[in-house]
């Protein structure tokens, strides 16, 4: 009897274990007999159909069950032109990014320079104004060369056009050739002259710069 009831539990005990398994097969069979695939001809019409053509695979295109439902979606496989544009656009992601981190380095060195350097916003003010008090002097040396280049050149065309220009005489070699040189000296003065406001311009926009960033990293300290 024993041995009986241990048989009639072990067969209880696979019959639901079989039954599941054939529920599931006959399921996945279910499934599958009834697989349909859904694409779009080149028409711009909806297909469907249980095979896929041949010039579909590699297109978009869905696999549905029997009851419709989408089991899986492939995207169209890309073109080399495709492909190749990802490629370029990653590029230059990555070079963007190696930028902005070699910008990014590059401030922090500066910020630290900043911090380093000076201890107030007086300090700061007392640099530039020594930067610019450097430059003011050489532009009234240029100022002054500029005056006394163009007093010369005026005395030498006027010396030009009293004896001979004004009299339908050609100017001589010599006095053309000084007219000339002083002429270029003044332009090259003036050219100077441009430079070294500019750079005056720049120093003082640089300080604004620095000062602004200064109160910020202070103020980011605390």
């Amino acid at each position: 009897m024993r041995d009986t009831r241990k048989f009639h539990n072990a067969k209880s005990a696979f019959i639901p274990a079989v039954t599941l398994t054939i529920v599931v097969t006959a399921t996945s069979l279910q499934v599958s007999a009834g697989a349909l695939y859904k694409w779009i001809d080149e028409e711009g019409q909806v297909r469907y159909s249980d095979r896929l053509p041949a010039e579909q695979v590699r297109k978009q295109h869905q696999q549905l069950n029997s009851q419709g439902v989408v089991l899986t979606t492939k995207e169209a496989a890309k073109s080399d032109e495709e492909l190749a544009a990802e490629a370029e656009a990653k590029r230059k992601q990555q070079e963007q990014a190696a930028e902005e981190a070699r910008l990014k380095e590059l401030q922090d060195k500066k910020d630290q320079v900043l911090l380093l350097t000076f201890s107030s916003e007086k300090e700061l003010e007392y640099a530039r104004d020594n930067r610019i008090e450097v430059i003011d002097s050489v532009i009234r040396l240029i100022q002054n060369s500029i005056n006394s280049t163009r007093e010369k050149l005026e005395q030498l065309e006027a010396n030009a056009e009293r004896n001979y220009t004004s009299q339908g005489l050609e100017v001589p070699g010599g006095l053309a050739q000084k007219i000339e040189h002083f002429s270029q000296k003044l332009s090259s003065r003036n050219e100077q002259l441009l430079l070294k406001e500019e750079e005056k311009l720049k120093i003082n926009q640089q300080y604004d710069r620095d000062v602004e960033r200064y109160r910020l990293l202070k103020l980011e300290a605390d």
